[in-house]
């Protein structure tokens, strides 16, 4: 079931709260130094609590972007679980230019005490929300009773730093011409070169002639960076990929349990970073890793073979993770 929440926000917010749709189950709750934090609950509000994340192009509405994971059915179901989702903050507390992983951690802490929530919250977040999710676990690990982390890691690797550093560079050199959101297009098209791997972009388009698959690949990102652009602008683009490259958690400062699930083909966050975070957490962390041909875009795409692994993890007691 969806449940309409209202957190308190004060009249200065009561215009941006006037855009959400009536029957719409989203809402904002204020916090002093981060400011307006958008949310979503999904499930009764009695039921387990669960915190779910996605990279850096999800938002709060979970049962959207992550149907067949969340949904009735699914690993995480309304009808049985509590859902709670945010919006990525753009801007961290002060002057700060970006949000942190830590900033979003502690947003997502803020919207859990509004709600009243004191139960331990499994939190399952993906690429960008399994960053925040470590982060959460090293800044409010007693608040957790279990970390689910898929394709992210405890800091970025230098290859992948350096084609978001060209990312960057490409949508600012794009909006001092006033064509801001070609460079997002581009930057995008970037991105997708490392969340799939060669391998797929070998078998999706080496037929024809070299003109034809330059083709078919152009046509390809103009498709996905028109749609990216229509929900991202350079300012979101911009702020959370340099909250990626500044991300850094030490391990050994996550003391819940941790289910760590690397892909085989993942070249952005490899296999080999993630089992050397497990072993610096240590005996209260485990390694799952998922075979898919998607490489970091595995947990959109192979969403069967994910839940296969997610079930258990999701019915493990606090406790049986030694």
């Amino acid at each position: 079931m969806l449940q309409d929440l209202s957190l308190g926000v004060p009249p200065v917010f009561a215009r941006e709260i006037s855009r959400v749709p009536f029957n719409s189950p989203d809402r904002c709750t204020e916090h002093p130094a981060l400011g307006v934090i958008r949310f979503r609950r999904l499930g009764p509000s009695d039921g387990p609590p669960s915190v779910v994340l996605g990279g850096i192009s999800a938002d709060r509405r979970i049962d959207e972007w992550w149907s067949g994971v969340v949904g009735q059915g699914g690993p995480l179901d309304p009808d049985r679980h509590q859902l709670i989702a945010i919006d990525w903050l753009e801007r961290g507390s002060g002057s700060a230019t970006f949000a942190s992983t830590e900033d979003q951690a502690d947003a997502i802490a803020w919207v859990l005490d509004r709600l009243g929530i004191t139960r331990p919250a499994t939190l399952v977040g993906a690429s960008y929300g399994a960053m925040v999710g470590l982060a959460f676990a090293a800044r409010h690990g007693e608040l957790l009773k279990r970390l689910i982390a898929i394709s992210g890691a405890h800091r970025s690797t230098a290859h992948a730093s350096a084609l978001r550093l060209l990312q960057r560079r490409i949508i600012r050199d794009y909006a001092d011409r006033g064509q801001a959101d070609e460079g997002v297009a581009v930057a995008r098209a970037i991105a997708l070169t490392g969340y799939r791997p060669a391998e797929l972009f070998e078998r999706r388009f080496h037929a024809g002639q070299p003109a034809r698959v330059l083709e078919q690949l152009e046509s390809y990102f103009q498709f996905n960076g028109a749609r990216f652009t229509r929900r991202f602008d350079a300012r979101r683009y911009l702020a959370l990929s340099e909250s990626i490259d500044h991300h850094r958690v030490d391990p050994r400062a996550i003391r819940c349990p941790v289910e760590a699930i690397s892909v085989d083909s993942d070249t952005l966050v490899p296999p080999a970073q993630m089992k050397a975070m497990v072993a610096a957490i240590g005996c209260h962390a485990r390694l799952h890793c998922l075979g898919s041909r998607f490489g970091h875009d595995a947990f959109l795409k192979s969403i069967s073979a994910l839940n296969r692994l997610l079930r258990p993890l999701l019915n493990l007691s606090a406790g049986e993770v030694t």
